[in-house]
């Protein structure tokens, strides 16, 4: 994406689209571009590219969500909207580490007291429990791979 200047950083695709894709209603994508001035600029991006990609595949519906990069790491606390990257996420682009900025924000919402669920379509989709999962499996992987050495 280098419209107005701007230069893509990560491009990931999230929600129901990756964790349930034969009930997914919508395509919600995440995109990190390197600057945007201000949050009129943003909704800006975001309306034309949704816009955009409805012309493309007129039978989707695309929710599009634009950070700049220092907007995104911003949101990498527990109840913002990178909360919700944690129950499903597939990335397609990525110069950032999104991975590796993901789990530290992991680690906080297993290991807090307050429990993070979300309502989504009448289901409670608890991330607390999740993100503890997520954890044993991403240690299990890095104990894995030490045992080898």
């Amino acid at each position: 994406m280098k419209k107005r200047g701007k230069r893509l950083v990560s491009l990931a695709i999230f929600g129901s689209s990756v964790y349930n894709p034969m009930k997914a209603e919508d395509i919600d994508l995440l995109i990190i571009v390197d600057l945007v001035k201000d949050v009129f600029e943003k909704s800006n991006l975001e309306m034309e590219l949704s816009k955009t990609l409805k012309k493309v595949m007129p039978k989707t519906s695309f929710d599009v969500v634009i950070f700049d990069i220092e907007s995104f790491k911003e949101n990498l606390e527990p109840g913002t909207i990178a909360s919700g990257l944690i129950y499903g996420y597939k990335i397609l682009y990525d110069e950032l580490g999104l991975e590796k900025l993901l789990v530290p924000l992991i680690e906080k919402i297993a290991h807090t007291e307050t429990e993070y669920v979300v309502q989504k379509n009448g289901r409670r989709i608890n991330l607390s429990a999740f993100s503890r999962v997520k954890l044993r499996l991403l240690h299990g992987k890095s104990d894995h791979r030490n045992e080898r050495r």
